[in-house]
């Protein structure tokens, strides 16, 4: 459904609908393609992780994951990610098998041209060595250098444990819908300064 944000609302919002007698929810998601975004919370609180998407979950807050791209833009992956039906590597093959070796190359150059890494990141949930023979070949094939990053379940243990504070998460009162400035309210800030006459 992440490929398609809309379906992904439409499902989330499902759910939201269907919960009664609760004074707060805890939705454990990112902002990922703006699905949250039109969300609307029922007679509860929404609590929500001020993170674009799961990638800053599995890093452990925003400040890691900015602080691993600096080196350059990253590919992220977990083990998850590589299972699923449209990941990357079975992208590739399609696309291969479809137009040939040297457009599909000239495609994901177009692609990943901005990329400088493929990053596997290391959840602590699966044995890291039986996943990187098809990291390598995966990286080699897209010219992407890889990097394997410590993940951390930092910010998954704050959202559940309660410790919401408001630079890493974001409190929807009831009633109310999901906007694109509760992600980085600093963003949409009035910065204009008006005098009055």
């Amino acid at each position: 459904m992440h490929l398609r944000p809309e379906s992904l609302r439409q499902r989330l919002q499902l759910e939201l609908d269907s919960i009664t007698g609760m004074d707060r929810v805890i939705l454990g998601f990112g902002f990922c393609g703006n699905a949250l975004v039109g969300l609307k919370s029922k007679d509860y609180e929404l609590i929500i992780p001020r993170a674009d998407d799961c990638i800053t979950l599995l890093l452990g807050s925003r400040k890691n994951r900015e602080c691993f791209s600096r080196t350059g833009a990253m590919y992220f992956l977990t083990r998850g990610w590589l299972q699923d039906e449209f990941n990357i590597w079975k992208e590739y093959q399609s696309v291969l098998a479809r137009f040939g070796a040297e457009k599909t190359q000239r495609i994901y150059e177009r692609m990943l041209g901005h990329y400088r890494f493929l990053a596997l990141i290391d959840t602590g949930a699966y044995e890291l060595e039986a996943l990187l023979p098809l990291v390598r070949e995966i990286a080699s094939t897209l010219k992407l250098e890889i990097r394997v990053l410590p993940g951390s379940d930092g910010y998954l243990k704050k959202l559940l444990s309660a410790e919401w504070n408001a630079d890493e998460f974001i409190t929807v009162p009831p009633h109310t819908q999901v906007e694109l400035f509760h992600l980085n309210p600093d963003l949409f800030a009035d910065t204009c300064q008006v005098k009055s006459a």
